[in-house]
């Protein structure tokens, strides 16, 4: 039994090994067990929190130091399951203090976790020399292990901020309106420079956001706040609003030198999105824009773009056309992951159940 012992403690080492390697130091990926264990715990999270006619936020709020400290124990405990077994079969060749008595997988777990958090009590130590480079090989891996543990602490807490701080400005910005609104003032009382620098910061923004996401899967956005303007989904709604109704104005009357700014920010937006959906949603976002007989965005698109009107005024009159493809595309294309978005945070909520909209409706209504 003792090469099954070794074999099964190797493969342990290995899987834990390479789950770490992949979450932690590889920014475009995610290891097997660190993503079961987010599922898992986010799952469990937002079915308890969406259970009934309103969502409660608490068990989302604690969703993300769980799925970390279980992330983290999900690596721990296996490694120190796979080191005693390593060990086991030759305890009887290690060398112990008088009066500790005869030694088993109980000890082999012990002697694992002191040498793996480098604690090393000594009553229990190898003779051979194999097994002492063994126990220098494990004492190594565990402090490169809690090292590389205690570093990514630290990134997930920048990330963390980075993600707040965009959700904090659009809240501020938007000021109890939404994107269209905000776009609409931001164009009669600053000015289309000031709306092409807004477009640039947004975009920058976003990009930003984008790299948290795809370097910190673990908690980019299963990390909840209590306060809503820390909430990431409405932020991203409103730029959503911003986005569309940035391109219709670049397309129109005296606005347009705002085009190159909207088509950048439609970019990095739909790019944003397309990563949380791969690494929250498991899907990919359509591809293609809306075809000619997609009626509902030809709708939204439409009240969006009455909207605009009644508050740039006349200038702004020219009917919707084919130049307007890309605000139909963002639109589409962000109704269907707003709405994925929603249900992955409460799922089996229905919308006017928390007293919402569709998210195809509350894009361009309020």
């Amino acid at each position: 039994m003792t090469w099954l012992s070794v074999l099964t403690g190797t493969v342990l080492i290995t899987v834990v090994l390479v789950d770490v390697w992949l979450t932690i130091l590889h920014p475009d990926a995610e290891g097997p067990l660190a993503g079961a264990v987010r599922r898992l715990v986010w799952r469990v999270s937002s079915l308890v929190g969406g259970r009934g006619d309103t969502p409660r936020r608490t068990p989302l709020v604690w969703a993300g130091p769980l799925l970390v400290t279980g992330t983290f124990l999900a690596w721990i405990g296996p490694l120190v399951f796979g080191v005693a077994l390593l060990v086991w079969p030759y305890l009887d060749g290690y060398h112990r203090v008088v009066g500790y008595g005869p030694a088993g997988f109980v000890d082999a777990l012990y002697f694992a976790a002191g040498t793996l958090t480098v604690l090393g009590y000594g009553d229990l130590t190898p003779d051979t020399p194999a097994q002492k480079l063994l126990a220098v090989a494990v004492g190594a891996l565990g402090f490169a292990l809690f090292a590389a543990l205690a570093t990514y602490l630290i990134e997930l807490i920048t990330g963390l901020t980075v993600r707040n701080g965009f959700a904090l400005a659009v809240h501020d910005q938007v000021r109890g309106t939404d994107g269209a609104g905000l776009i609409a003032r931001s164009l009669t009382e600053e000015g289309i420079e000031a709306t092409r620098q807004r477009c640039a910061a947004w975009a920058e923004s976003l990009r930003a956001l984008d790299d948290t996401v795809r370097r910190y899967p673990l908690v980019a956005l299963t990390y909840r706040p209590r306060r809503p303007d820390y909430d990431i989904e409405p932020a991203l709604e409103h730029l959503t609003e911003a986005t569309v109704a940035a391109l219709l104005a670049a397309r129109r009357g005296p606005w347009q030198g705002l085009g190159q700014r909207a088509e950048e920010l439609a970019y990095a937006l739909l790019r944003t999105q397309d990563t949380i959906a791969r690494r929250y949603l498991s899907r990919r976002l359509p591809d293609t824009g809306p075809t000619d007989t997609d009626d509902e965005v030809g709708r939204l698109l439409g009240q969006l773009h009455c909207r605009l009107a009644e508050a740039l005024g006349e200038r702004f009159g020219e009917p919707l056309s084919d130049d307007d493809r890309l605000a139909a595309d963002v639109l589409s294309r962000s109704t269907v992951f707003l709405d994925g978005l929603r249900n992955w945070s409460a799922p089996g909520v229905k919308p006017h159940s928390v007293g919402a909209r569709p998210a195809t409706d509350r894009v361009v209504n309020r």
